[in-house]
């Protein structure tokens, strides 16, 4: 099936991070749900290290082992994280939780 769309299609279970100087689009498979084990685990962006990061997202995704390509995905994936753990901190926040 052919579509005249301009964009990606938004597939379950893949979330679009930035990587890289150039920030290229990157859609990364249960990126949620390596987020949701983190912040169950009360881990804040500040406690994770780049290679935890790393190990959590390839168990699902393919990331080149080259340094500099794995420095661009931690950075984007500390992001997400951040992003992430805001997101649900001021949810419970506002709910009273």
């Amino acid at each position: 099936m052919r579509t005249n769309s301009c964009c990606s299609p938004q597939l379950p279970n893949i979330t679009y991070i930035r990587v890289g100087p150039k920030k290229h689009r990157v859609g990364m498979q249960n990126l949620d749900d390596v987020f949701q084990q983190l912040y169950q685990l009360e881990r804040d962006p500040s406690q994770i290290t780049n290679e935890e990061l790393l190990i959590k997202a390839r168990r699902h995704n393919y990331i080149p082992r080259k340094p500099a390509i794995e420095i661009d995905y931690t950075e984007a994936l500390r992001e997400a994280y951040t992003r992430y753990w805001k997101n649900r901190k001021q949810a419970r926040e506002e709910s009273g939780g």
